[in-house]
């Protein structure tokens, strides 16, 4: 059946792209910041991608006086 070996590769794949982005959002919290889906908020500033739909972003620091 020339359909297994496809399949195998389609879970080889998926899982090695699920695994990099763990890493991906262990190494943004890491960093200071959080995954957020699609662009950072008004209040953040992107410094890195958690994964294809995920931005890192931290909060921006505003100072109140």
């Amino acid at each position: 059946n020339p359909t297994l070996p496809l399949a195998f590769i389609m879970v080889v794949f998926l899982s090695a792209e699920f695994s990099q982005a763990w890493r991906s959002s262990k190494r943004c919290r890491r960093a200071g910041g959080f995954c957020f889906s699609g662009p950072c908020p008004s209040n953040a500033k992107l410094i890195g991608i958690c994964s294809r739909k995920y931005s890192c972003c931290k909060l921006i620091q505003t100072w109140q006086s």
